[in-house]
């Protein structure tokens, strides 16, 4: 581009852009065959199942191809360690239906996931030959992706899925009865019916299970959808997705890839912060690589979590958008991990936030949340260090919103100023968090650098600007809660949800607006 060099220096995203035709033409080969399988066999085969979706228990219909098409892509990806991949999510599956309903079966499944993982960092995709020297042959054919268990964190986040949903199924039958379950699965009318009502005890088979694992738009990097999620949508398609939707998407998909395009062949930060000698750079420079390397990564994902939604989306699967918000328009520290790896930050709600005692033990429980993240991410000291780091900056963000979000404080003239000094110490210290987790070697003498004498003059310029940043972030955010008001007025359903506002927006006598119950609880750290 523009007969310049191009930055590829980050290896992921190399990958990702060098395979990124074959991606392309394996999703457009999967919609088309898939489509043209439910025109011609699911019409003709199962008609009731069209008719009347929730006659059809069990192995569904719509889950023939995917079921099909993912066993092949598993096998052309992972040749013959796809053997291990099915002797764990059959333990799995195993241990779910023997154990579900039983009030320590969470126990059994924690424990035997998190060994998993922990066994496939140590013994690396498992080789034949440590296991038996005269199956070392089979090595050479371990497949396109011959480190499967790289990507095996995604699918342990499925596999806990279905055994937790499993499980609560099981369960609910002690409380009510299965006509009563059952009833529930009938017409869907939001996300939160679909991932919360439990399907047909039928549903929860080795096939549904299998195709839902490896279900291929999502399968390698997600985003993260939960069991019965899926199956709802696969008896039920959502209703938000559409075709004029489904091509905006892609245009929104195509604009982020030309904007990385521009940015790897003019801004070389993740080659710079690998090898620059930052002795001969000032902390204003050092800054600004530290904020581009950042805003990289966070768009990286962005692209790549995209495609695959986008995938999802062509085949008539939603998901949730996993970069809700862009990197820099973020002040509060639980507001950034909730629109940061958004499926991933609603799995740990459902699946470990909730389960630990929610809100009442949210103290010890966010330490607990963000040490498994750094496992599941990757077994380094430098993620446990970053995970116990955010975890600690929760605590001066829930005091500071507990002791200023009161009357006293809100109703003053200057809460707003009072709401950007804590946001702006907010996002230096993440940026700082993240930049130790996910930086590279030379992190460390960056940080040297702009913490030393001579760079304490350039933060405290950073710091008042930053402030005067967030006094238009606010005014953004109002703008937000009124517009998402007005829409809940014009309809005629309120939802309190967490996307939705929690008060209607108020106004001064001098019909300026001001902030909101819920700003005033963000401003400081929601």
């Amino acid at each position: 581009m523009f007969g310049r060099m191009v930055d590829l220096s980050d290896g992921q995203w190399d990958t990702f852009r060098s395979h990124l035709p074959a991606f392309a033409s394996l999703m457009f080969v999967y919609v088309a065959m898939n489509w043209v399988f439910r025109l011609v066999v699911v019409r003709r085969v199962s008609r009731e199942f069209l008719q009347t979706p929730t006659k059809v228990r069990g192995f569904l219909p719509t889950l023939w191809f995917p079921f099909l098409f993912a066993t092949v892509f598993a096998i052309i990806l992972s040749g013959v360690s796809t053997v291990f991949i099915l002797a764990f999510t059959g333990v799995n599956f195993i241990l779910a239906k023997r154990f579900g309903g039983r009030r320590w079966a969470p126990v059994v499944f924690w424990v035997f996931n998190m060994a998993v993982l922990f066994a496939n960092e140590y013994y690396k995709g498992y080789e034949f030959g440590r296991m038996l020297e005269s199956l070392a042959w089979l090595d050479q054919w371990r497949g396109v992706l011959r480190r499967w268990d790289v990507t095996f964190n995604i699918t342990m986040l499925r596999m806990m899925s279905f055994a937790m949903d499993y499980h609560w199924r099981v369960r609910q039958e002690d409380e009510a009865s299965v006509r009563q379950i059952d009833a529930l699965v009938a017409n869907p009318k939001t996300e939160k019916d679909r991932v919360e009502r439990s399907c047909f005890a039928q549903d929860y088979c080795f096939t549904n299970y299998w195709a839902y694992l490896l279900y291929p738009p999502l399968y390698l990097t997600g985003p993260i959808i939960t069991f019965n999620n899926f199956v709802s949508q696969m008896r039920y398609p959502s209703p938000t997705i559409s075709t004029r939707h489904t091509i905006l998407y892609g245009l929104r998909l195509l604009a982020s890839a030309l904007l990385m395009e521009l940015i790897l062949h003019t801004v070389y930060c993740v080659a710079i912060s690998k090898w620059a000698q930052w002795e001969t750079f000032s902390a204003y420079e050092i800054s600004l690589f530290g904020y581009m390397r950042l805003s990289f990564i966070w768009l990286k994902l962005l692209i790549i979590w995209r495609f695959a939604r986008f995938w999802a989306m062509a085949d008539g699967i939603d998901t949730v958008e996993n970069m809700r918000r862009c990197m820099s328009n973020n002040y509060s520290l639980q507001q950034f991990w909730r629109d940061w790896h958004c499926s991933y930050n609603k799995w740990l709600v459902r699946y470990v936030y909730i389960p630990l005692g929610g809100r009442k033990t949210s103290t010890w429980n966010t330490f607990v949340i963000f040490t498994f993240v750094a496992l599941w991410h990757d077994l380094t000291m430098r993620l446990l260090q970053w995970a116990w780091i955010i975890a600690l900056l929760f605590l001066p963000e829930g005091l500071a919103t507990w002791y200023f979000g009161k009357p006293r404080w809100t109703s003053k003239p200057y809460f707003r100023l009072l709401c950007s000094l804590g946001g702006t110490v907010n996002i230096m210290a993440m940026m700082i968090a993240n930049l130790v987790g996910f930086g590279d070697e030379g992190v460390e003498k960056m940080l040297a650098k702009i913490f030393s004498r001579s760079g304490f003059a350039f933060l405290a310029v950073a710091y008042v600007i930053l402030n005067m940043y967030l006094q238009v972030v606010f005014e953004w955010r109002e703008y937000e809660y009124r517009k998402e008001y007005a829409a809940h007025e014009a309809s005629a359903q309120w939802e309190m949800t967490d996307t939705a506002p929690r008060v209607p927006v108020t106004r001064s006598a001098s019909d300026s607006p001001t902030l909101t119950k819920r700003q005033n609880r963000s401003g400081i750290g929601e």
